[in-house]
């Protein structure tokens, strides 16, 4: 054969096997990787068969190859296991329940929180900011409205001014008032303007924020805010599961507009590390931050900055709670936020925000039936038990407690008292739940749903208001009114008189706690 001839079968093979070996070796690395094995822990073996010495590579776990690592490493870096995409340790370290650790932190492992969820992420970019609009000014639109609470789109800020921009007047309320009346500062002001003017107010061009936005226009929010705006926007879609399935995205901003984030004066510059003395919003901090983790808080100086800007900005949605514009429509025995409760919604309107709470505290369903006493003792305002009735009330629900097999949980209004974790665990495994009148029963929206759910309420002779009774209803939660040794359904309501600032309410202990056993006694086949 003239050493010109092509190469043979053989020797196309010793060819292509030669070269795989070289491309193998020359990648010794990514190799190993494809097959599953750790080439700094390969890299180890190797050496320490062939008797070289210590060897430089640092593995991807930061220590050096299972062969070489001596004691000094094992006592600085612990011997554990290391998994990929994982925190070093044993396993434990990857959750923690609430309650549970050093500083009662909670926190998921990747495995239990899975993906990131949510269509929105990447939707968005820094470039979907700014619009340029020309001629065509973004129009508005009124989707829901009723007196005090309302859903716009397109709503436009700039200079001190909320315009509305519309062709069509007649499809919004003859007086802006009833959407907003509270106007503060004069930096939130309502105007209904047509295009031709909103060209000439605003310009061709501005920046938006996307999403939904929420509004509490009021000067003194109060706890029933939050629940009326999800009332409100909840009306959007009236097909909530049971289980808390919506359409809804959640809300990404909500506006205080009325309202400072501090209530104490501003400190000299050098003194910025002094704790100030945040306002209060109406509800707790950390509801907001565990039922709406999506949603954050803007005060009266941020609501400022905007307006201060030499641009305008569009809302892209905006649901509104104005206290103010709602009591200018209600009648006298009605709660300023039940027009809300007038708007269209699902039986399970409340079931994301509850299922949310429920995720947050991690905690398995309780077996025993539970009953929760929210007292008001130490308050110095509003209505409280007489402190004889509180007495014997709690011992005798510690008894019912003992000798029926249920958990009973005695709370505080006071935070200081109860901690705000212990007592929402508490009311969201309750069947039963009781306490004076007060806006702390609203917690009442976060009780374990069932046929026997129910509600009691205390009010001093002669007195009778229907706040909780309203939520109660709306949630097919039992309610109970109590007047001394007199209860009241919701078939056979007193008459409206809304109670003093400082009054105290008495009980039939016996009475009570009977009803109480009554409540939780298993349901009879009909």
């Amino acid at each position: 054969m003239r050493w010109t001839a092509p190469p043979d079968r053989r020797e196309t093979l010793i060819l292509v096997f030669a070269l795989c070996v070289f491309l193998f070796a020359y990648h010794l690395d990514n190799s190993l990787r494809f097959f599953g094995f750790d080439p700094a822990a390969t890299h180890g073996t190797m050496l320490r068969s062939l008797g070289f010495g210590n060897p430089k590579v640092i593995g991807i776990d930061g220590r050096r190859p299972p062969g070489w690592r001596d004691s000094l490493e094992n006592e600085i870096f612990g011997t554990w296991a290391w998994e990929e995409d994982e925190v070093l340790g044993d396993g434990a370290e990857r959750s923690q329940e609430i309650g549970k650790g050093k500083h009662d932190a909670t926190w998921l492992g990747r495995k239990e929180v899975g993906e990131l969820r949510g269509g929105s992420l990447g939707d968005l970019t820094v470039n979907d900011g700014f619009i340029r609009w020309g001629e065509d000014v973004p129009m508005s639109r009124l989707v829901r409205h009723i007196s005090g609470y309302s859903i716009l789109d397109n709503v436009i800020i700039f200079n001190k001014i909320v315009y509305v921009v519309s062709d069509d007047p007649d499809k919004f309320p003859p007086s802006m008032k009833s959407i907003i009346t509270a106007s503060g500062l004069g930096m939130n002001e309502w105007k209904l303007i047509s295009p031709q003017e909103a060209r000439e107010r605003l310009g061709s061009y501005g920046s938006i924020l996307h999403g939904v936005t929420w509004m509490s226009a009021d000067t003194n929010p109060h706890n029933s805010t939050l629940l009326a705006l999800w009332r409100t926007y909840s009306s959007l879609d009236q097909h909530i599961t049971s289980s808390g399935r919506t359409s809804l995205v959640p809300p990404t901003r909500l506006f205080f507009p009325q309202v400072r984030v501090f209530t104490d004066p501003n400190p000299l510059p050098h003194f910025h590390m002094i704790r100030r003395r945040r306002v209060d919003t109406g509800f707790h901090p950390f509801l907001l931050k565990a039922a709406f983790p999506q949603l954050t808080v803007l005060y009266q100086e941020d609501w400022e900055d905007y307006h201060k800007l030499p641009v305008p900005f569009v809302i892209e949605r905006i649901v509104v709670a104005d206290r103010e514009a709602a009591e200018a429509a209600i009648e006298r025995d009605q709660p300023v936020f039940s027009p809300a409760f007038n708007l269209p919604s699902s039986r399970n309107w409340w079931e994301p925000i509850r299922h949310t709470l429920l995720s947050f505290f991690s905690e398995a369903p309780s077996k025993k039936k539970t009953v929760t006493y929210i007292h008001r003792q130490s308050e110095e305002t509003g209505v409280r038990l007489r402190d004889d009735n509180h007495v014997a009330l709690v011992r005798a629900l510690k008894k019912m407690g003992r000798d029926y097999g249920y958990e009973v949980h005695i709370v505080s209004s006071l935070f200081d008292e109860t901690d705000w974790a212990t007592r929402m665990s508490a009311v969201s495994k309750s069947t039963v739940m009781l306490g004076p009148y007060g806006s702390d029963l609203l917690d009442c929206l976060f009780m374990k749903p069932s046929p026997k759910t129910t509600l009691i309420e205390f009010f001093p002779s002669g007195t009778f208001a229907r706040d909780q009774e309203i939520v109660a209803r709306s949630r097919d939660i039992h309610y109970v009114a109590w007047r001394n040794d007199r209860r009241f359904t919701s078939g056979n309501l007193p008459a409206v008189d809304q109670p003093l600032n400082r009054q105290e309410a008495s009980v039939d202990v016996m009475a009570l706690t009977r009803t109480v056993r009554e409540a939780l006694a298993p349901l009879k086949l009909q």
